[in-house]
């Protein structure tokens, strides 16, 4: 037979490992708050090369509109609905 304190200490050292599983997953810094932080991690660096990405075709873009007189005139005409003198520009909606 088990005496009573015998089973007492069994039902406190679960009661403490159960404790300390508990909080190595569910606390602030378990392993639940480590997932959310590396699913936020890579959703960031996923944002950045996509911006990365389009802060390149917008300095490609500058330069093509610093440097590049005929794309510099077709963007101005088809911004502005604009054309070469003696040219009809038609606007379709």
């Amino acid at each position: 037979m088990q005496s009573a304190g015998f089973k007492i200490s069994i039902f406190l050292l679960l009661f403490f490992i159960g404790l300390v599983v508990g909080v190595t997953i569910f606390g602030n810094k378990g392993w639940l708050a480590y997932h959310h932080l590396t699913q936020a991690k890579a959703q960031m660096q996923r944002s950045t090369a996509d911006l990365k990405i389009k802060n390149h075709q917008l300095a490609s873009e500058i330069y093509r509109l610093k440097h590049d007189k005929d794309y510099l005139e077709r963007v101005v005409r088809q911004q502005l609905n604009m054309g070469k003198p003696d040219e009809l520009v038609f606007k379709f909606r």
